[in-house]
C-alpha cells in the first residue's frame, strides 16, 4: 500500500494555488500584523479591554516565524540551482520588507515584560535570521539589477531598526533596569559631592572654625566634635566623591555634606550611639529663617514652563524630575531619604488631582521603558526615523521607474503595499513621537518659536481614530461583586452542576487513569476555564475613578505622611488604624484578622449589606455621601483584584475563599425564593448571629465567610445606635478602612506585578503604589539614622 502525502490527496488546482500563493500569504500576513501593531500598539496603555489585548497577540506573537518560514519557502522555490524566474526575484525583494517588520513600530516593542527579559533568545534569533536572509538575498538571488541594488539600503535599514528593538527589549528587562538605577544614583552622588566639597573659597581651617562657632555638643557628654584635615581632604577627591557625617537636624540632615552650613539649624547634636542600636526619628520642625539667610535653592522656584501652548507643562516638569529616581522602585531599590525630600514637599503642597496627575505621568514614561521606543525629538536615535523615511521614499521612486512589464500584477500590488505601507509608519512614527509627551517637556524649555510652530503644525496631523489617544491610562477600576454573582447562580443550575466538586473529581480522576502524562496539563486547562468562565460576568463590569475618591485617597496618605513615625509601620496596617482612630477596634477589630483575602471578602460582603439596607432606607444616601460612594467603589474593586488579578494581592487562598462564600450565598438565596439585591440584604442581615461568636465555623475546613460577614454587617448597624453615630460617621469610618486596604495591596504588591499592570491600562492599586511611594510611606523608603561616623561612599 502506497503512502501519500496531503497534497498529494489534495486536487492539482488546489496544491497549484497553495504553491503559487504561499509566499503572498506570509507577506500578506506580516504586512496586517503590522499595521495592527502600528495602530492599536500603544492604545493598551489606556484600554483594558480583551479585544484588543487578543488583536495585538495575535499581531506580535508569530512576526519571526513569518519570516523564518518566508525564508524557507524561497530557499524551497528556487532550489538547488539557484535560478530564479522574475516574480521570484520580486518576492525576493519583499525579504528586506519583512526584516523590517521585525524591528517593530515604535508603538510596541513587547507584549509583556517577559519578552524583555528574553531578549538575548531575540537576539540571536534575529542574528540568525538576518544571517539566513543576506544568503538568500545577495547570493541565491543576486543578479545584479537594480531591484536587488534596492533591496541594499532596505536591508540595512532594517538591521538596524531591528537592533533597535533589541535595544530598548534590553533596557527594559529587570537587570539593566537595575544597573541603570545604580549609575543613576551614583551620577546624583557624584554631582552631589563634587559640587558641595569643591568650593575653593572654603578651606579646611574655615569649615572647622564654623563650626566651632555652632557650638556642637554631644548628647552623650563627648568633647566636642572637629572634622579632621583627611577627612576633607578626601571630600575634594574625585575618587571619593561622597563623604556622609549623620547629623541630628530636625529633619535636615547630613550637615557636613552642606559645606559645614548650620545656618538654618536650630540645634547641632552629635550622637555617639552604635551602629546597632535602633533610633527613632522624630519630626521636630525647624525655626523659620529671614529670607536674607535662605538659600538660593530655597528661594528660587522650580523652572516654570516657558512655552505656555503646552497644557500641563508644570506637572510634565516635575514629573520628569522625579521619574529617574522613582523608577528604581520597578527595580526593587530602596529610595534613600534624602530622594524623598524634594518629592515630599512638592506633594504637600498640590491639590490631589496635580498629584495624580504626575504619577500618572510618571507611570506613562515607566509604560514607554517597558512595552515601547521612548525617542523624543531631541533624542540621538531620532534620526534613524528620518533616514529610514528617505530610504523608503528613495525605494518607491526607483521601484516607480524602472521595467516592470515582466512581473504578475498581484506581486506588483503587493509590492507596491510594502513600499506604501513602509513610508506611512515611518511618517505615523515621527507624528507620535514629535508630539509625544518627552517631546512636549523638551519644548516647555525652549525659547523657539519656530519648534512650537512645527510641534502645533505635527499634532493637528493626529487624525481620530488612526491615532492614540493623549490619555495616559484607563482611569478605570474593575468591579466585582459577590451577591450579584450569587443571584445570577440561581438561574444556572446546569452550571452549577458540571462545575460541583465532585463532578471535577470524577472528571480528574478518569483523566489521571487514561492518560497519565497529560493529566496536570489538562487539569490546570480545565481549572483555567473553569474559574475564568465562573468569574466572568461578576468581574466584567469597570467604573471610571471618580475624583471624590482620589481626593480621599489624597487626603489620607498626606495625613499619614505627618503623623507615620515610620512608614513600614503604616503599609503593615490592614485597616486596624483606621478603627482605632475612630475608637471602634474593640467592636470590630475581631473582622482584620492575618489573612488579608479573608479581610476582603468579608469586609465587601458586609459593605454590600449596608449599603443596599441604608439605600433601602434612605434614597439619597448613595447620591449625597462621598464616602458611601467610595467604599462600594474600592469594595468592589479590591473583590475584583483578588478574583482577576490575584498575584497582585499577597498569598492567599481569596478564589477559593470567594467561590465558597458565593456557593453558600447561593444555596441561601435558594432556599429563601429571594430574588433581588435588596430582599437577599434584608434577609442576611436579619441572620440570627447571636448564637455564635466570631470566627466559629461549623467545618473545621470551612472556607465561607457568609455568617461572619452578616456579623460584621449587623455590627457597623448597630454603631448607630450604641455609640450614637450617625450615618455619614459610619461611612467615613468604613471608607478609611477600604482606602487602608487599598494602600496595604499596593506595597504588597511586587513591582513586575505593576509594571505588568501598565500593559493592561493600567490599575488604581499601581497608582496609589507610587503616591505612597512619594510620600516615603512605603518600605522602599529609607529613612535617615544618627551617628557620629563618617561614611566613605
Amino acid at each position: 500500500m502506497n503512502k501519500r502525502t496531503v497534497l498529494e490527496i489534495l486536487p492539482q488546482s488546489v496544491t497549484d494555488f497553495f504553491n503559487e500563493w504561499q509566499l503572498r500569504i506570509f507577506a500578506l500576513l506580516s504586512l496586517s500584523s503590522q499595521i495592527a501593531l502600528l495602530l492599536l500598539g500603544s492604545r493598551r496603555k489606556y484600554k483594558a479591554e480583551k479585544w484588543l489585548r487578543s488583536i495585538l497577540w495575535l499581531a506580535y506573537s508569530p512576526e519571526d516565524l513569518i519570516v523564518a518560514v518566508f525564508v524557507g519557502i524561497l530557499s524551497d522555490c528556487q532550489g538547488d540551482s539557484g535560478q530564479t524566474n522574475p516574480s521570484q526575484q520580486l518576492q525576493a525583494f519583499w525579504m528586506p520588507f519583512l526584516l523590517l517588520h521585525l524591528g517593530g513600530p515604535d508603538t510596541i516593542t513587547a507584549y509583556s515584560s517577559e519578552d524583555s527579559e528574553l531578549w538575548k533568545r531575540q537576539f540571536l534569533q534575529r542574528l540568525l535570521q538576518f544571517g539566513w536572509a543576506a544568503s538568500k538575498i545577495f547570493l541565491t538571488s543576486w543578479e545584479g539589477k537594480l531591484l536587488n541594488i534596492l533591496a541594499i539600503p532596505l536591508f540595512g535599514v532594517g538591521l538596524i531598526k531591528s537592533g533597535e528593538k533589541t535595544w530598548f527589549l534590553v533596557s527594559g528587562s529587570n537587570d539593566q533596569l537595575r544597573k541603570s538605577a545604580i549609575r543613576d544614583r551614583g551620577r546624583d552622588v557624584g554631582s552631589t559631592g563634587g559640587d558641595e566639597f569643591t568650593d575653593s573659597e572654603t578651606s579646611s581651617e574655615s569649615r572647622s572654625n564654623h563650626c566651632n562657632d555652632m557650638h556642637p555638643t554631644c548628647t552623650t557628654g563627648c568633647p566636642r566634635h572637629s572634622f579632621p584635615d583627611f577627612v576633607i581632604e578626601w571630600a575634594n577627591r574625585p575618587s571619593y566623591p561622597h563623604i556622609v557625617l549623620e547629623w541630628t537636624n530636625g529633619p535636615n540632615c547630613a550637615a557636613f555634606t552642606r559645606g559645614c552650613d548650620f545656618n538654618g539649624a536650630s540645634a547641632c547634636h552629635c550622637s555617639c550611639r552604635t551602629e546597632s542600636e535602633e533610633c527613632e526619628i522624630v519630626n521636630l520642625p525647624s525655626p523659620p529663617q529671614p529670607e536674607s539667610e535662605k538659600s538660593e535653592e530655597e528661594i528660587i522656584p522650580s523652572p516654570a514652563s516657558r512655552n505656555k501652548i503646552i497644557t500641563d507643562a508644570d506637572l510634565q516638569q516635575k514629573a520628569d524630575q522625579f521619574f529617574p529616581k522613582f523608577k528604581r522602585l520597578f527595580a526593587d531599590f530602596v529610595l534613600d531619604w534624602t530622594d524623598l525630600e524634594q518629592s515630599k514637599s512638592f506633594f504637600e503642597n498640590v491639590s490631589p488631582e496635580e498629584a495624580f496627575q504626575v504619577v500618572e505621568i510618571e507611570l506613562g514614561f515607566m509604560y514607554d521603558v517597558f512595552y515601547a521606543k521612548p525617542v523624543a525629538v531631541y533624542d540621538e536615535l531620532s534620526f534613524l526615523r528620518f533616514i529610514s523615511l528617505l530610504v523608503s521614499i528613495s525605494a518607491f521612486l526607483s521601484f516607480w521607474i524602472i521595467d516592470k512589464h515582466e512581473f504578475r500584477y498581484v506581486d506588483l500590488i503587493i509590492t507596491w503595499l510594502l513600499l506604501v505601507e513602509a513610508i506611512l509608519r515611518e511618517i505615523y512614527c515621527i507624528i507620535i513621537m514629535c508630539s509625544s509627551e518627552r517631546t512636549e517637556i523638551w519644548l516647555n524649555k525652549q525659547e523657539k518659536t519656530v519648534m512650537t510652530s512645527i510641534y502645533q503644525a505635527i499634532s493637528s496631523c493626529r487624525v481620530p481614530f488612526l491615532f492614540p489617544d493623549k490619555k495616559r491610562w484607563s482611569d478605570s477600576m474593575g468591579q466585582c461583586s459577590l451577591l450579584s454573582k450569587s443571584l445570577e447562580n440561581l438561574h444556572t443550575v446546569v452550571w452549577n452542576f458540571c462545575c460541583s466538586p465532585p463532578l471535577l473529581e470524577m472528571l480528574s480522576e478518569v483523566w489521571n487513569f487514561c492518560i497519565s502524562l497529560m493529566s496536570e496539563m489538562l487539569s490546570e486547562i480545565w481549572n483555567f476555564f473553569c474559574i475564568f468562565l465562573e468569574f466572568a460576568d461578576c468581574s466584567k463590569n469597570s467604573s471610571v475613578v471618580p475624583g471624590f475618591l482620589k481626593i480621599l485617597i489624597f487626603e489620607q496618605l498626606q495625613e499619614k505622611s505627618r503623623t507615620a513615625k515610620k512608614a513600614k509601620k503604616f503599609s503593615a496596617h490592614k485597616g486596624e488604624s483606621a478603627l482605632e482612630n475612630m475608637k471602634c477596634f474593640k467592636e470590630l477589630g475581631w473582622s482584620l484578622g492575618e489573612e488579608f483575602d479573608e479581610n476582603i471578602v468579608l469586609w465587601h460582603v458586609a459593605t454590600e449589606l449596608c449599603y443596599y439596607a441604608d439605600l433601602n432606607r434612605n434614597s439619597s444616601i448613595s447620591v449625597e455621601n462621598s464616602n458611601c460612594k467610595a467604599s462600594k467603589l474600592v469594595s468592589d474593586y479590591m473583590l475584583h483584584l483578588l478574583v482577576k488579578s490575584p498575584n497582585m494581592l499577597p498569598n492567599g487562598m481569596g478564589e477559593i475563599r470567594f467561590q465558597k462564600t458565593c456557593d453558600e450565598a447561593t444555596e441561601f438565596f435558594r432556599s429563601g425564593n429571594i430574588k433581588d439585591k435588596i430582599q437577599a440584604c434584608e434577609k442576611l442581615l436579619q441572620v440570627n448571629t447571636k448564637s455564635r461568636q466570631p470566627k466559629e465555623k461549623e467545618e473545621k475546613n470551612c472556607m465561607s465567610v457568609l455568617f461572619n460577614a452578616c456579623l460584621l454587617a449587623q455590627s457597623l448597624q448597630l454603631l448607630e445606635t450604641e455609640m450614637e453615630w450617625n450615618c455619614e460617621k459610619k461611612w467615613e469610618m468604613m471608607s478609611d478602612v477600604w482606602i487602608e486596604m487599598l494602600s496595604y495591596a499596593a506595597s504588597q504588591c511586587p513591582s513586575n506585578e505593576h509594571a505588568d499592570a501598565l500593559s493592561r491600562g493600567g490599575e488604581l492599586v499601581t497608582h496609589v503604589w507610587l503616591l505612597m511611594a512619594h510620600f516615603g510611606l512605603t518600605e522602599h523608603s529609607q529613612a535617615p539614622r544618627s551617628c557620629n561616623r563618617v561614611s566613605l561612599l
